[in-house]
């Protein structure tokens, strides 16, 4: 009977969400809007426009009303600066099979950031596993292109129904974590277009996702902030994509090749597109004042498409430590267990077991990723607890690195 509720009430949300998400589109009358803007724009604040600042915000121009745009980490929870529910990771969203419930994680998720006054969530991660070495796996959403395209529009059609703009990553071909910032992954064309990509091209296409972060390793020797090949031919050209393409953060490796071949936003700062080295560029012909002027057009149509010049961000009538999401993480969490079949009983599941260890280094932990993968919940349960908590009766060993405890007669 709850699952009916919850997937009669999943299947509303995901209509309401689905007529939501259409007022994302960038139109031509948005694009006069930007062209205006930036007209009025200097050369010096176009210059210093195209590197974030803070380390996660998009400077503000007050004189022309731009607003301060701010991003945060990012795929499975609010990370910068605040605690926030903490969702189940990429895989096991992707392990649920279901589209509505993806959509509403999406959601949920931004309506976390809208309540923070978050713009810009730097989600979702959506590469594909080649390597089961790769250290970012648990954000991404497996090895199957067309599972991983389907969860992570809804994804991000739930997210920026709730007026948060999603961004897609790493684009493309992030493989592993050892040495990213030189390990080329050297894909041939079919390969690349029939695995690599499909998520990204759903994205744009179907989702209208608002922008696209790019990968730290190059793509066949040449790094994803400079391949014109990846950036205009296909995410451009091909796909039509017209939002923001920003780099990952520290993941630009030079002026001239990220300014002519595609790049928009610097990310975290103008290490390379900055002020100082564009102007020299400017002066030796190398970059044109017309190419700056594009990539201030794509971010300021971007964020207008999506209402940031036209309203606060900040939903004051959403709670930080929101009901809502805390719910829709424990049905993310339900329906992503897979039970294999119990053949022989070899699993020792009875309602008369009344003895049980658990052990492992995450016995009383709860385990969450590193960097932008890391979220500082509001409260966490542990497996040791959760067990605990399910039946009073169950006499409990916990064995642990440098831990054995009893918790027959307590909690822990």
């Amino acid at each position: 009977m709850f699952h009916m509720i919850v997937r009669k009430i999943f299947s509303l949300l995901s209509l309401v969400l689905s007529c939501a998400a259409m007022g994302q589109t960038i139109t031509p009358e948005i694009e006069k809007r930007a062209v205006e803007l930036v007209a009025q724009m200097t050369l010096e604040e176009k210059l210093a426009y195209i590197g974030g600042y803070n380390g996660f915000f998009i400077r503000p121009i007050p004189r022309l009303g731009i607003p301060e745009i701010r991003m945060a980490d990012g795929p499975q929870g609010v990370r910068n600066d605040t605690h926030s529910t903490m969702y189940p990771c990429g895989i096991a969203a992707a392990a649920t099979w279901n589209r509505e419930l993806a959509r509403t994680y999406g959601h949920s998720l931004g309506q976390d950031a809208r309540a923070r006054g978050v713009h810009i969530m730097l989600g979702p991660g959506v590469n594909i596993y080649r390597s089961p070495l790769c250290g970012r796996n648990y954000e991404y959403y497996g090895e199957d292109p067309f599972l991983t395209s389907e969860t992570a529009v809804a994804y991000i059609e739930g997210m920026q129904a709730a007026g948060v703009m999603a961004t897609i990553k790493h684009f493309c071909g992030n493989n592993q974590e050892w040495n990213r910032h030189n390990v080329s992954s050297d894909i041939d064309e079919r390969t690349l277009h029939e695995i690599y990509l499909p998520a990204f091209r759903k994205a744009v296409q179907k989702a209208r996702v608002g922008a696209v972060m790019s990968s730290y390793n190059p793509v066949n020797s040449i790094h994803t902030t400079e391949s014109r090949e990846l950036i205009i031919g296909v995410l451009r050209e091909k796909w039509n994509f017209k939002g923001i393409y920003m780099s990952d953060w520290t993941a630009t490796y030079s002026t001239v090749g990220a300014a002519n071949n595609g790049l928009d936003l610097e990310m975290s700062w103008g290490q390379f597109m900055n002020p100082d080295k564009l102007r020299v560029a400017l002066a030796t012909g190398t970059v044109t004042e017309e190419t700056i002027d594009e990539k201030c057009r794509h971010i300021v149509q971007t964020l207008i498409a999506f209402g940031f010049f036209d309203r606060e961000q900040r939903d004051w009538s959403i709670p930080e430590k929101n009901p809502v999401s805390s719910e829709t993480a424990l049905a993310v969490a339900r329906e992503a267990v897979v039970l294999l079949k119990n053949d022989g009983d070899m699993l020792p599941f009875s309602r008369k077991i009344r003895n049980v260890v658990v052990m492992g280094p995450n016995a009383t932990n709860i385990p969450t990723g590193g960097g932008s993968g890391f979220v500082m919940p509001f409260e966490t349960v542990s497996v040791a607890e959760g067990i605990r908590n399910a039946d009073k009766r169950i006499r409990m060993k916990v064995l642990a690195p440098e831990l054995s405890v009893d918790l027959t007669a307590r909690g822990c």
